[in-house]
């Protein structure tokens, strides 16, 4: 449905506060995809962004925080697109359109001792989707599922920039309000979730060349991501980075997010269908 058009990914790391505003201009999100992480969807919105798709896939009941407060209309023309292995909590909590992937191994659950009647009440064909290891991997094969190219990554950091692991008005920071006082500060706080994993540190090499942190685990994550560009690379599909900050991914081209909506934003709107909740 969005074959040929630009995506825009919009993740929660640190650097989102250097360019998100960009997406601000409806004229801007008229022209381009917004598929976000569910991490970052209220800080969109409270920006005035609403994006056309969010992804979910977390087990934990945790991740019903990233709706709480959200009312249908807030969410109106937003679709969740959640992985169906996903906590329940996540369902129950959002409020707008929900579509799921197939789910070979739940179906096979759900169906292997069922007669044929029941097995047609709870199965149906569904179209699927790669399986993520984080929300940032599930938007990126939803944006090539949708038939987007280029793809452009924001706040797809995989480090610590300027020393911070979150994005400002993150989720998480309204979670450690109670918390805060002159003597315990979000940067504090910020670094302190940094530093429990010192020992699972790395130094890698950022955007421009210098020194940033990383984790093992955000490691794992890059090396998945640059071998998805590489694949995608070599059916001549495009990788955008434009998260201004964050380490260097392979097979993915750096430009600042201005300049990529320049270049591949100057279309005409593209006009998506919109989806009834399905639940």
């Amino acid at each position: 449905i969005a074959s040929g058009k630009p995506a825009v990914v919009v993740s929660a790391g640190p650097s989102l506060r250097r360019n998100v505003e960009l997406l601000a201009d409806p004229a801007v999100r008229s022209r381009v995809v917004v598929i976000a992480v569910q991490t970052v969807l209220k800080t969109l919105l409270a920006r005035g962004i609403r994006p056309d798709f969010v992804t979910a896939l977390d087990h934990d009941a945790i991740s019903s925080r990233f709706y709480e407060g959200l009312s249908a209309q807030d969410v109106e023309g937003v679709t969740l697109v959640v992985e169906p292995k996903a906590s329940h909590a996540i369902f129950r909590a959002f409020p707008g359109a929900i579509r799921c992937p197939a789910e070979k191994i739940l179906d096979s659950v759900l169906t292997g001792e069922a007669d044929e009647e029941t097995q047609k009440l709870l199965w149906r064909e569904r179209g699927e989707l790669k399986p993520g290891a984080t929300v940032a991997h599930l938007a990126y094969y939803l944006a090539r599922h949708l038939g987007c190219d280029p793809v452009i990554f924001i706040g797809q950091d995989l480090g610590f920039t300027d020393g911070q692991y979150y994005s400002a008005g993150a989720a998480i920071h309204q979670v450690w309000s109670g918390e805060l006082n002159d003597f315990n500060t979000l940067e504090m706080l910020e670094w302190q979730r940094i530093a429990r994993h010192r020992s699972l540190l790395h130094k890698r090499k950022d955007h421009l060349g210098r020194d940033c942190y990383t984790d093992e685990q955000m490691t794992t994550y890059l090396v998945q991501f640059e071998r998805d560009f590489g694949e995608d690379a070599a059916r001549h599909l495009r990788v955008i980075d434009a998260t201004e900050g964050g380490l260097a991914k392979r097979h993915a081209t750096p430009m600042p997010l201005r300049d990529a909506l320049a270049l591949y934003a100057d279309a005409a709107p593209i006009s998506l269908p919109r989806l009834a909740s399905e639940r």
